[in-house]
């Protein structure tokens, strides 16, 4: 499944903007840190939770264990879940894009987002979500990653070329991803769809299996459990060959940059 800017929900709490979609086991959240900076929002709120995130305008502060990792615009940004705690802050305007585990029965109902203080947003405006990753070529029919493990997953950013992916094999693992150049076709065993520039798209596990495929050159950046890249299931020979060992799993905040 895919969901476009415009189809995102929206809701806003102390001048803080949320855009989200619920994908399976993971929600794909977008927050719009107004001017004034993230003083008073949710965003400097304490937390323990895992989070895998894109800054794309703007820079963002993570705070944990009394240090300070700054991450400037165009870094993808690793935090994980348990102790120590930690916080956001942002001195000015920021556009934060992120995927974060929810339970599956989480209530995200009007109700239940009106009970905790949010204000519901009927006007879904579409905003700008694309991390900015420089365009590079890539060569026709080939597949370049790169690709950081993080708390269970693994981190990829993925360039292909002009008709690229249509003699991958099938693939049964998850994926969580957003678009930021291009567009792609997802061919599963029983259907097809296409995710375009801006978009977050969600592989459930299979079967029916899925592969990707560009008619023209994209960019996209996704997250898949490491697990499934390291067993005997179905996956796409270029997921099975990711370089893990380029980039050792950090065990505080990981930053990597995009560009």
């Amino acid at each position: 499944m895919h969901v476009a800017p415009v189809d995102l929900r929206a809701i806003r709490q102390n001048g803080m903007v949320i855009r989200f979609a619920m994908l399976g086991s993971m929600a794909y959240v977008l927050a719009e840190v107004p001017k004034s900076g993230s003083s008073g929002t949710s965003l400097e709120q304490p937390c323990r939770q895992a989070h895998w995130g894109f800054v794309i305008e703007g820079e963002l502060s993570c705070l944990s264990d009394g240090k300070r990792e700054r991450i400037p615009a165009g870094r993808a940004f690793h935090v994980p879940a348990g102790a120590p705690e930690h916080r956001f802050e942002a001195s000015t305007r920021a556009l934060i894009a992120g995927f974060q585990p929810v339970e599956r029965d989480a209530d995200v109902g009007d109700d239940s987002l009106a009970a905790q203080g949010f204000e519901i947003l009927e006007t879904r405006v579409a905003p700008t979500i694309v991390p900015p990753i420089p365009k590079r070529k890539v060569a026709a029919g080939q597949i370049l990653t790169e690709s950081w493990p993080m708390s269970g997953f693994v981190m990829t950013r993925v360039r292909m070329g002009q008709r690229s992916g249509y003699s991958s094999g099938w693939c049964d693992a998850p994926h969580w991803g957003i678009v930021s150049d291009g567009r792609f076709t997802i061919e599963w065993e029983n259907d097809v769809e296409i995710v375009s520039t801006g978009e977050v798209f969600h592989c459930p596990g299979g079967p029916p299996g899925h592969r990707l495929e560009a008619a023209d050159p994209t960019t996209f950046v996704d997250l898949t459990p490491i697990s499934v890249t390291q067993g005997d299931g179905r996956l796409a020979e270029w997921r099975r060959n990711l370089e893990h060992s380029n980039h050792p799993t950090s065990r505080g905040i990981a930053v990597a940059a995009l560009g």
